[in-house]
């Protein structure tokens, strides 16, 4: 009696174990959910933003605002992508991605503050509509075009001689940019979520506890590849 009950336990234990998600089904669960029409909006944006700029580069005259649309697409396009790669998913929103900032603060960083607060604002206005969450006119305003735009500070530190140094600072910076508006949403209109604690408190811990490992790591492959990206970047300029 008691073996059957411990080869049952064991036995449940198991099954439970397998229907739990691997952690590259995880990973990687947000692209066998992401939707046709999706794919068609970053496709067109990737391989138009490339063409584009092929275009330009081959020595056709066009203005200079074309040569910054079609780079901003592409990061754009990529952003969404790399957003998709989720590291770690919280349960009340927010991830830890494959540093999908990383091309929209590289993006800033070459063409400045005011392009890159423009296309972050344009890339926080698909990620919603794709992924939308609406509670208020407020909080859609603040979770997705605001929270995106504040990562086009990046480009704050782009005259820095140390171009490591004005590189790492400016993702540091856009990240935080990111992070106040998320805690801002956080307090204001997810209070209940808090579970009696002080919103503001649980806020900035929650909503810490993935957009540091995210600054990390875009700040680490930022002097690992966006160096050099960055240098592309500007060549084409």
């Amino acid at each position: 009696m008691i073996l059957d009950l411990i080869t049952r336990a064991a036995a449940e234990e198991e099954a439970a174990a397998e229907a739990q998600p691997g952690w590259l089904e995880t990973a990687f669960g947000d692209f066998s959910e992401f939707p046709v029409w999706a794919w068609i909006v970053v496709a067109v944006l990737l391989v138009g933003g490339l063409l584009a700029y092929r275009k330009i580069k081959s020595g056709k005259k066009t203005v200079w605002n074309t040569k910054m649309l079609a780079l901003g697409a592409v990061c754009m396009a990529l952003s969404n992508v790399l957003s998709m790669i989720k590291i770690l998913s919280m349960p009340q929103g927010g991830s830890v991605t494959a540093a999908s900032m990383l091309p929209l603060m590289l993006f800033s960083y070459v063409y400045g503050v005011g392009p890159g607060v423009m296309v972050g604002a344009v890339y926080g206005v698909l990620q919603f509509i794709i992924e939308p969450y609406f509670l208020s006119v407020p909080q859609v305003l603040l979770d997705y075009p605001i929270a995106f735009a504040m990562v086009g500070l990046a480009g704050l530190f782009s005259k820095n001689e140390n171009r490591a140094l004005g590189l790492s600072l400016g993702v540091v910076l856009g990240s935080l940019g990111r992070y106040v508006a998320s805690v801002l949403s956080g307090a204001v209109f997810f209070a209940e979520y808090a579970g009696g604690q002080n919103p503001w408190i649980y806020s900035i811990g929650y909503n810490a506890s993935y957009m540091l490992p995210e600054c990390i790591i875009c700040v680490v492959l930022s002097l690992a590849v966006g160096l050099r990206l960055t240098q592309q970047l500007a060549k084409a300029k």
